[in-house]
């Protein structure tokens, strides 16, 4: 978001976790909170139709606990039922009109070009970025690698850093929509 605005976009920023000092950071992004897949839906909904490029670097969850009636005990806590959560990406794909849609995918070395290209196609994106997350890495560090796919081409990507990373987003975002302003 920084990286965009800083290049002069207009940017709207769909936030769950974000500290008081690095909402000061990003002075002219317009921040909306999102504490959950439903709130991030909402506001995926409402916004979606005013923007040029959706880049979705959201790490939603793929399932969540089935509700339960009731407490639960704890001698009763023998299993965990899960049930699916919407794929936000691949729905909002789905009344996407002009739009460039971005979207990442945290897979292992051994699945990132395969699982890259599918989620490419499978969401209807323009350009998907898989991140190598074996081991560990990428959560929580300032460094990322991966493929960079979209459906003429790989790139791969060294260790760089995120911000690194952005601005080469941004300029194929950049190129794909014409602008030089992106």
């Amino acid at each position: 978001a920084k990286m965009a605005q800083a290049r002069g976009a207009d940017v709207t920023l769909i936030s769950a976790n974000i500290s008081d000092e690095k909402l000061q950071q990003l002075h002219g992004v317009k921040v909306i909170p999102a504490v959950n897949t439903k709130d991030l839906q909402n506001v995926l909904n409402a916004e979606f139709s005013k923007c040029d490029a959706l880049i979705m670097a959201a790490a939603v969850s793929d399932a969540k606990p089935t509700a339960q009636g009731g407490k639960l005990k704890k001698a009763n806590l023998q299993e965990l039922k899960l049930e699916p959560t919407p794929d936000l990406l691949a729905e909002i794909a789905k009344v996407k009109q002009h739009q460039l849609i971005v979207g990442f995918a945290a897979e292992t070395q051994e699945n990132l070009l395969s699982e890259g290209k599918r989620k490419l196609t499978q969401k209807a994106l323009d350009l998907i970025y898989a991140n190598d997350i074996s081991e560990g890495a990428i959560f929580g560090s300032d460094q990322t690698s991966g493929l960079l796919i979209d459906k003429n081409s790989v790139t791969e990507i060294t260790p760089i850093s995120k911000e690194q990373l952005a601005n080469i987003l941004l300029d194929s975002v950049a190129k794909r929509l014409n602008s030089a302003n992106v």
